[in-house]
């Protein structure tokens, strides 16, 4: 990944993404600890020692996730979400919005879809629990809308698709 501009999370998105370091980090100490006793145990040679080879892809693979994390950390600033006290004047990080998504393939029989979304940071999303990251497509088309608006045409999948706001809740 290479972010150029500043990236939004929730304290706890920020929180785990620390975290997620923290644990690559060891994992990627442990990997180089492994490929040096295997390298002592048998040498450096891939048709010798199939096991020193596979620590050395997985120490690049996690030299890797942890420049990546590293750089989105730098990218990251923490957004304190209050859930009594949510933006209401529009949608933005930390909204609870509902929404009704109507379907512009089948117009005729549509009758919307309605869901109700919390904005959260930067890949941030969790479906089962109804919270979508500023980032997504949906939540995109969405983010400075207001009560009544409906966001210019979105492509889901396979389908086009129109989301009128429908409300802004200013609690949980």
């Amino acid at each position: 990944m290479t972010q150029s501009t500043t990236i939004y999370m929730t304290t706890t998105g920020f929180d785990n993404l620390k975290a997620l370091l923290a644990r690559k980090k060891q994992e990627y100490a442990d990997v180089r600890d492994h490929r040096q006793v295997a390298f002592e145990m048998s040498g450096d040679g891939w048709h010798d020692n199939p096991e020193f080879n596979r620590q050395q892809q997985l120490e690049a693979n996690l030299n890797h996730t942890v420049k990546e994390l590293t750089e989105r950390l730098q990218h990251a600033r923490p957004v304190n979400i209050d859930p009594n006290n949510r933006p209401t004047s529009h949608v933005a990080i930390g909204s609870l919005v509902s929404i009704t998504r109507w379907n512009l393939n089948d117009i005729a029989n549509d009758k919307g879809v309605n869901e109700t979304w919390e904005i959260v940071g930067f890949d941030e999303t969790d479906i089962q629990a109804a919270k979508i990251g500023y980032n997504a497509p949906l939540a995109k088309s969405i983010i400075g809308l207001q009560v009544g608006d409906i966001s210019d045409e979105l492509l889901l999948g396979s389908q086009a698709w129109e989301i009128e706001v429908t409300a802004i809740h200013s609690g949980v």
